[in-house]
């Protein structure tokens, strides 16, 4: 089975915007809706990962690679300004403990990333209306 889709993006190579965060499937197209339309963002790397950005809290290999990556080829190659760290909570209790965590996070990559990268920090939380996105300024 052969099947084609017309891609215009390929002769680009630049992108604002590279994207870290957890490859549940549940969360996909709203992450996605996110970006794009909460966010405005239509070009964006993307790298997710079970329990994506949480995993950066642990400094094993999985940071060690995440961030070569994003140095090596999303800086590298496409040249990105941005770094947007997603994460849900689904336990409203510990929505304080999920934003320390987030900042946790960011502190350890801000040490390893370019210093003029801006990170970007945002969960989301199931509401009865949907999941709400926060970014923490």
């Amino acid at each position: 089975m052969n099947f084609v889709i017309p891609n215009d993006n390929l002769d680009k190579q630049d992108c604002p915007l590279v994207v870290l965060k957890c490859s549940d499937w549940r969360f996909r197209i709203a992450d996605q809706e996110f970006v794009e339309k909460g966010l405005g963002y239509t070009d964006f790397d993307l790298f997710s990962w079970p329990d994506g950005g949480k995993e950066i809290l642990k400094q094993n290999g999985f940071k060690t690679a995440v961030v070569e990556k994003i140095i090596s080829f999303s800086r590298g190659k496409h040249n990105i300004k941005k770094l947007l760290v997603i994460w849900h909570i689904e336990d409203l209790f510990d929505e304080q403990k999920l934003v320390q965590d987030l900042q946790a996070a960011k502190n350890i990559l801000a040490k390893e990333l370019p210093s003029d990268l801006e990170i970007i920090l945002t969960y989301s939380k199931n509401t009865p209306h949907g999941l709400e996105y926060i970014t923490l300024e």
